[in-house]
């Protein structure tokens, strides 16, 4: 009867292990810059157990003096700073409360492809992932304009780390493929975030505080 219950545990073990890497990873400490067309376009820190987040996003004109505006949320000042690098001079605010919903790019990127508990949709061959990746597809039609999209998460199987994002628009009518874009997740890192990822980049007494 031991021995029973005790391969049952088992295989109830291997099943729970395998649902959860079939599921899109969804860390509370992670690191990742967000580059479309091979350009960066956004960085992401987030450290939810220690309360901060960071989000960087480039700007578009190549500007190497600094490159865009930041947010960082930091529970201890119950405070989102904005630090606007874009408007001359630069300036920054400091909001009551946070953090911003577009500072939760990751959650709200699982909630779109099915939510945290959706098991991944196909398994498929990528150099990208170095052979397996699992992936996640959603699909929707804008008929105003005559388009499908079809849009596929990848996630490296053997590391269940979060790789890229290929969306496909093709003719509603023909089928014919009209484009594709491709997000990439580089530099993905999960773990505790270093300290130096919510550096202030301008000093907060000169911060507005509405």
């Amino acid at each position: 009867m031991q021995a029973m219950m005790t391969v049952t545990v088992l295989l109830l073990t291997v099943l729970w292990i395998g649902l959860t890497m079939g599921q899109i990873p969804n860390p509370n400490q992670y690191r990742f810059t967000l580059t479309i067309g091979g350009r960066a376009q956004e960085r992401y820190a987030i450290d939810e157990p220690a309360g901060k987040m960071s989000r960087l996003w480039y700007s578009n004109d190549a500007d190497e003096e600094f490159g865009g505006n930041q947010d960082i949320y930091v529970r201890d000042d119950a405070r989102t700073y904005f630090f606007d690098f874009m408007s001359k001079p630069p300036g920054c605010i400091a909001n009551r409360g946070g953090p911003y919903n577009r500072m939760n790019y990751w959650s709200n990127l699982i909630q779109s492809f099915g939510g945290e508990q959706k098991i991944y949709d196909e398994l498929i061959f990528d150099p990208d992932c170095d052979g397996t990746c699992l992936t996640w597809k959603t699909e929707f039609n804008e008929t105003y304009h005559h388009f499908r999209y079809v849009n596929r998460l990848y996630v490296k199987k053997a590391e269940q780390k979060p790789i890229k994002m290929v969306m496909r628009k093709y003719d509603l009518d023909t089928e014919k493929l009209l484009s594709t874009t491709v997000t990439r997740f580089v530099n993905w890192i999960t773990g505790k975030v270093p300290d130096y990822e919510y550096d202030y980049p301008m000093n907060l007494t000169t911060c507005y505080k509405p």
